[in-house]
């Protein structure tokens, strides 16, 4: 699965949005032992979290960085907003899912900033696949 969500803000506030939640054509490429699925490294600005809604349990992590979180540090950010396109992107859970999005705090500790409700069963996910690319041809 895929999340396109908006990041918006400045140096000093941000808003979250949810765009899209797409169905991934190709099966997901990773491991999936829990081992593999929950992000033990505590890297990055940022880690989400897909969680079972009626359970609570996390069922992948990630921890990353984002332009946003590098632009927010900059003398444009003092001035204006700026809106980024992101994306969370996990293997498909047949669940409901709550995807929450935490951030590290000055102590380095994380706080959570936004949560959104998923299902790969809800109406309005894109399932489209991609269109041909058309037929190979060979170089020589």
């Amino acid at each position: 699965m895929r999340v396109d969500y908006y990041h918006t803000g400045n140096a000093t506030t941000q808003t979250f949005s949810l765009d899209r939640v797409v169905i991934e054509p190709l099966p997901w490429p990773g491991a999936m032992t829990e081992k593999a699925r929950i992000d033990t490294t505590n890297l990055g600005k940022y880690l989400f979290e897909v969680r079972d809604r009626a359970t609570d349990a996390i069922l992948y992590s990630r921890g990353f960085s984002s332009i946003f979180g590098e632009w927010e540090t900059t003398d444009e950010a003092k001035n204006m907003n700026r809106t980024f396109s992101e994306s969370f992107r996990f293997p498909r859970f047949e669940q409901p899912l709550k995807i929450v999005l935490k951030q590290r705090d000055a102590h380095n500790n994380w706080k959570q900033i936004w949560t959104v409700d998923v299902s790969a069963k809800d109406m309005v996910v894109d399932t489209s696949k991609p269109a041909s690319a058309g037929p190979l041809i060979s170089i020589e």
